[in-house]
Order: structure tokens, then C-alpha cells, then sequence
């Protein structure tokens, strides 16, 4: 954690250790210790680029976005499954924190994620962009590149969330960012009224709607107004997401994501979240310890 820290302090901007410094303050807890915790999903990368994969650490998950014709009502439909198993210490302490920032430029914005740890896995903001995150490990078959020293990829996503709203500036602001690591990114805005769904690393950004994703076979169909990934890796080797998707097209909403697609897919364990983007409208469940029951397997808060 501390090499971590090391590598990214140059390229994290000061208002996060500004953060960290006031809440470690405000909860008597050790400067070095929050910042420490702050650091722990970018600290698997810096093994990860030594092919050290903690699969705790990094989780899995799916991603979708709908829009258009493929909708119920033609407005966008964004779910994210956060699999991050079950018995990992961190997903006992899940939060949502409504960001209301002075900074100029900033927007409102809700982060879902966990205790102690101020950057972004999902978030969506006041102006109708919704995002999250899938790792696509370095270990995978497209052997995909990290770099040590960059921006963490959890405050790159902060940024986005509190700064931008439309898809062309996440986008920009993603390309110019000095990138740290590999991963899937989903992002819908109001303002485009569609989805991409984004290959991240830190030698390349490859941006995809519906129709030019890289793997089209009976695994990954591609579908009119759908982008997705699974929650395997990828190229997938799992039907069942795609089939269920081109099943319903045209009939996709948010019930039939938190009440089929999530449950028969198996994924988002510790988070399942569903933007219905048209209503900014938000459904959301974090897993139970007592009994162990995954968040896809709950009935959902709407808020």
C-alpha cells in the first residue's frame, strides 16, 4: 500500500488527500492508516502487473446498458453487478455518500461503494451520467498492459462521476488521464441518451456501442441498443446474458434486469444496481452476512 501510494502520489489530485486528511481527523483514525485503506482496490494492480492476482481484491461483475428500441420505453437502462465474494471483509461495510462538492465544476453526485474507501466503483450524478467498473485482469487472454505510477483508477472515476455528464467529455477525460491499469467501464448519459461500454488500460482506451464490441459469436451476441459484458472473463464463455438479452429485447427495463437478468446470470453477489437513467431512478441492494445471501438474491431499495 505504501509503494502504492508512492507510485500515484504525483498524479492524484490534492483533493483527495484533503478528504483522507479530514476523515481520518474527524475519526481519530491514523492519516497513514485511511490513506492506506483509500489505496486498496488500485494496490492490486501493482501485483497484478507482476501477475500476483488476488481475486479477492479484484472482484468480478457485469455490466449492461440498454437504450433505445431495445427498451420498454426507449429510455436507457443501466445495471451493474459488483461480484466481489461474499466473505470479503470490506463487503460488511457497504455506503452510499451524495457528494455535494463547492468545487467549481462539480456536480452532485451519489458514490455506492464501501467505508473507507473514497473513490468510485459505481456512481451516478445529478446531470444523468451513471457509471461503473468491471476488472479486466492482465492475466487475461488479451494480454492487456499496466503501469505502476498513474492516476488510481477509483479517483479517475470519481472525477468523471462529480466532473462531466456528457459522454464525449468522460470519454476525453478518460483518454487523457495517465492510466494505471485494465478494466471495463460502462457509462450512460441522459445527454447522449446511450451507453459505451469501454475497454481501459494503460496503453489503450477502445470505446463500444452495440455493433462494433470485438467478440460477436452464439456466447456474445451483438444486439441492437445492448452493450454488455459478463461476469466472466472476457471473450466470454457464458450464453446465458446474451441469450436473455436478445430474448427481451425491446421489452428491457429495470424490473426485468433485477428480477431475471441479474438472478439467472448469478452476478453482482455484493452489488447489484440498476439506473433506470429516463427517471433517474436508482434500485440498489449490498449483500447479507446473517444469512449469507447475495445482493442479486434481495429485493431491491428504490430510491
Amino acid at each position: 500500500l505504501d509503494l502504492t501510494w508512492l507510485l500515484t502520489r504525483a498524479y492524484t489530485p490534492e483533493r483527495f488527500f484533503d478528504e483522507i486528511r479530514g476523515i481520518s481527523e474527524g475519526a481519530s483514525i491514523p492519516y497513514k492508516d485511511f490513506l492506506r485503506l483509500s489505496l486498496f482496490h488500485e494496490v492490486q494492480y501493482v501485483f497484478d502487473y507482476v501477475c500476483l492476482t488476488f481475486s479477492f481484491i479484484m472482484g468480478s461483475g457485469s455490466l449492461v446498458g440498454a437504450w433505445g428500441k431495445a427498451t420498454a420505453d426507449g429510455n436507457g437502462v443501466f445495471m451493474r453487478g459488483y461480484d466481489w465474494g461474499m466473505d470479503n471483509p470490506m463487503s460488511k461495510y457497504p455506503v452510499i455518500v451524495v457528494y455535494h462538492s463547492t468545487e467549481e465544476g462539480s456536480i452532485p453526485f451519489a458514490d455506492i461503494g464501501y467505508i473507507g474507501i473514497i473513490g468510485t466503483i459505481t456512481a451516478i450524478n445529478a446531470k444523468g451520467l451513471a457509471l461503473g467498473m468491471k476488472p479486466w485482469p492482465a492475466i487475461s487472454t488479451e494480454g492487456v498492459k499496466t503501469r505502476w505510477a498513474g492516476k488510481p483508477w477509483h479517483f479517475t472515476l470519481r472525477d468523471i462521476a462529480q466532473f462531466t455528464y456528457k459522454m464525449d467529455d468522460a470519454v476525453k477525460s478518460l483518454k487523457e488521464t495517465i492510466r494505471t491499469t485494465s478494466m471495463h467501464v460502462g457509462i450512460m448519459t441522459n445527454d447522449s441518451k446511450t451507453y459505451k461500454g469501454i475497454r481501459y488500460s494503460a496503453e489503450k482506451l477502445s470505446v463500444y456501442d452495440d455493433m462494433n464490441y470485438p467478440q460477436s459469436d452464439e456466447k456474445h451476441p451483438l444486439i441492437a441498443g445492448v452493450n454488455y459484458v459478463d461476469k466472466t472473463y472476457q471473450p466470454s464463455t457464458d450464453d446465458c446474458l446474451g441469450s436473455l438479452l436478445k430474448t427481451n429485447q425491446g421489452k428491457i427495463n429495470a424490473e426485468f434486469m433485477y428480477k431475471q437478468l441479474a438472478p439467472l446470470h448469478k452476478s453482482g453477489d455484493c452489488q447489484m444496481i440498476v439506473f433506470d437513467m429516463g427517471k433517474q431512478d436508482m434500485y440498489f441492494a449490498f449483500n447479507t452476512f446473517t444469512p449469507k445471501t447475495a445482493a442479486y438474491n434481495l429485493s431491491l431499495i428504490h430510491i
